[in-house]
């Protein structure tokens, strides 16, 4: 029943995202024609980098835990699983990357600990870049989004391990899990936190490029682009029942940019950007099997036993 709920609303999503392109044609036309290659090119790039730097941020926690897999090892399993993230449910990646973990030796616990983790300094630091990003760039937002701070300090301290641990205990009771959490040092969460926001800034890169050419204007800026993705990506992940974000997280970016751009442009800019992080994380599931394929079986990963 739970799948057949997901998969409907996948479909009702593709079915108003595709009205909406079509009410709009001759608008999001002209605005796609406005697009150059070089720029599309560029926010690619920036788009499959982004991927990269997110397995890295992802490593750093794992580590923490007891996982010793080399970097080209760990990126390739983080890779490989963000396939996960175009089936109904925001979780398929972070399972597939915790029953890795345990393949290499580290506990359950440990394991579950080091995905939980991983994937709220991911929330988190989208929060943060998402929120800090909109209060630069809207006119008067210190008066108008006040409450932006507050939430913004509540979000900064959920990285604080003490409040982490609380968090993950939680995490465990509500899934019904019996073992104890795993440490997780500040060392590694503020590694893993910097790494997160080095993905947010080349993301906001990505959309900065088409968005400076889709609508040309002083206020279309990178800092915009890059609060606008963050929190565009937040919406799409908190929406659990869409796949990847589907829909969600296209409806928040043509929201969030409404102020340097019409409907129409943010809809064509949301249209491209789908397609390219869809082509990064096609690109990025090869590298991970040519990793695979040009690791020799004799060598196996040297990983720590929790």
């Amino acid at each position: 029943m739970k799948n057949l709920v997901r998969w409907g609303f996948l479909a009702v999503a593709v079915a108003l995202l595709a009205w909406a392109v079509v009410a709009e044609w001759d608008d999001v036309s002209a605005a796609l024609r406005s697009l150059s290659w070089g720029a599309v090119l560029a926010a690619g790039v920036a788009a499959t980098i982004a991927l990269g730097v997110n397995g890295l941020s992802w490593r750093e926690v794992m580590v923490s835990v007891g996982l010793q897999a080399s970097v080209p090892s760990a990126l390739r399993v983080f890779l490989l699983s963000q396939v996960g993230k175009y089936v109904p449910g925001s979780v398929w990646p972070v399972l597939a990357q915790a029953e890795f973990a345990r393949d290499h030796g580290v506990s359950r616990a440990r394991a579950m600990t080091g995905s939980i983790v991983a994937m709220v300094v991911g929330v988190v630091t989208a929060a943060i870049v998402g929120l800090a990003g909109i209060a630069f760039t809207v006119p008067d937002a210190v008066a108008t989004y006040w409450w932006i701070a507050p939430i913004a300090l509540a979000l900064v301290a959920l990285l604080v391990p003490p409040v982490l641990r609380r968090v993950v205990a939680l995490a465990f009771r509500v899934t019904r899990r019996t073992e104890e959490p795993a440490h997780i040092s500040g060392r590694a969460l503020l590694g893993s936190a910097s790494w997160s926001v080095l993905m947010w800034v080349l993301l906001g890169v990505q959309a900065w490029l088409l968005l400076r050419e889709i609508a040309p204007g002083p206020d279309a800026n990178l800092v915009l682009a890059t609060g606008a993705f963050a929190l565009a990506w937040l919406v799409g992940f908190v929406v659990v029942i869409a796949p990847a974000g589907a829909g969600a997280r296209e409806a928040a970016l043509v929201f969030l940019l409404a102020s340097v751009a019409t409907g129409a442009q943010a809809l064509s800019l949301a249209l491209v950007s789908r397609f390219l992080m869809t082509a990064a994380d096609a690109i990025g599931f090869g590298v991970g099997v040519a990793i695979g394929r040009g690791r020799p079986a004799s060598a196996p990963d040297h990983t720590a036993a929790s």
